[in-house]
């Protein structure tokens, strides 16, 4: 039996998909059934997936129990590994039938799992591992080729994914795991929820009970408030001798319906490597404002609060808004703020005097 690797380096190779540019219209289902080095056509869409609650818990331990040796090697060259993140192939052998892939978490946290192999006869199983005593001690988490497995239960310490075959071997697999985002703790029954997640499981949005959306670990947005860290405002003031024009657009008190997973955005007014796209709920504030002087005899003046789509702001999207076109908020990871606003209510997509923006979604 080949035993896995110990991961306590940091490598963190992100496969860019390919993108194309349209308008903000469609949403794309997100596939979790090809393999890490797959690649797919993205455009500025938003990819989801169906809600996917805990389907499993790490909490059940079972009688069986095996050794394991405590030797901690890192090959970081060879796999996609940041500590709670695993993305990477190996093979089942005749020589070699099982492997056991080890990792440690900090902090309480959830976990997504899923092995992918053309060998439907392949499996993964988590133990929890303790290496005082060597032993490896199997727990109710786990799956067959292309199941996606969940849970919001796995106790800080040492775990070990082992990947087996319930029939023949030989052919190569892909195990793909994230344990980036906290345990959840459930509200009157209720339970996290897997909103979204890349196609190698190494970026997940969850929602949890109390309405908290986080990307893997980091907050993003609460469903339930107003979130005042997302408000976005963009002012144009031009002015030249006697005269001027202004143009304003405010979104505030943002309401929530959905986040993506990190992405690429390239837009003419704003660019980030690393941002989510976040889908606005109705409830949501938004506020559009024109104006426009110019002295003359008689002087002239002009002012007007409606919008794109000919209603008067301030006003909340309502479901006339969520029949359309989604509205985008976009979120910069990094710096923590909202740098753009793809939306048909944005005077400068909806006139054309903006290319549309594209988004290349990370594998």
């Amino acid at each position: 039996m080949k035993w896995g690797k110990y991961f306590s380096g940091v490598l963190l190779v992100i496969l860019v998909l390919s993108s194309t540019s349209v308008a903000p219209a469609s949403v794309e289902a997100n596939s979790s059934n090809t393999t890490t080095k797959d690649t797919a056509t993205r455009s500025l869409s938003v990819n989801a997936t169906q809600a996917l609650g805990p389907t499993s818990t790490t909490d059940a331990v079972y009688g069986e129990t095996l050794k394991v040796n405590n030797h901690r090697v890192s090959l970081m060259s060879n796999f996609n590994v940041n500590g709670d993140l695993m993305s990477f192939t190996d093979s089942l052998t005749t020589a070699d039938p099982a492997d056991f892939w080890f990792f440690n978490v900090p902090t309480d946290r959830s976990i997504l799992a899923q092995i992918r192999s053309s060998n439907p006869n392949y499996r993964f199983d988590l133990y929890s591992i303790d290496w005082s005593t060597g032993t490896a001690s199997l727990t109710g988490f786990g799956g067959k080729a292309s199941e996606l497995k969940f849970a919001t239960d796995l106790k800080a310490g040492d775990w070990g994914l082992r990947v087996t075959s319930t029939g023949t071997v030989g052919e190569s697999y892909s195990i793909h795991m994230n344990a980036a985002s906290p345990a959840d703790t459930p509200i009157n029954g209720k339970t996290a929820k897997l909103t979204s997640y890349s196609n190698n499981l190494l970026s997940t949005v969850i929602e949890y009970p109390n309405g908290d959306i986080k990307v893997n670990g980091a907050q993003i947005a609460n469903t339930t408030a107003a979130n005042p860290n997302l408000e976005w405002s963009r002012e144009f003031n031009f002015s030249s001798g006697g005269s001027y024009s202004s143009r304003s657009h405010n979104v505030s008190d943002v309401r929530i319906k959905s986040v993506t997973t990190p992405v690429k955005y390239t837009s003419n007014y704003a660019s980030s490597d690393n941002a989510v796209l976040i889908v606005l709920n109705e409830g949501t504030l938004f506020t559009y404002f024109e104006s426009a002087y110019s002295s003359g005899n008689p002087p002239y003046h002009s002012s007007s609060f409606v919008d794109t789509s000919g209603r008067t702001t301030p006003r909340r999207l309502d479901f006339i808004d969520m029949a359309g076109d989604p509205d985008i908020l976009v979120y910069d990871l990094d710096t923590k703020k909202v740098i753009d606003f793809v939306s048909s209510l944005n005077y400068y997509y909806a006139k054309g005097i903006e290319p549309q923006p594209t988004v290349v979604y990370y594998n």
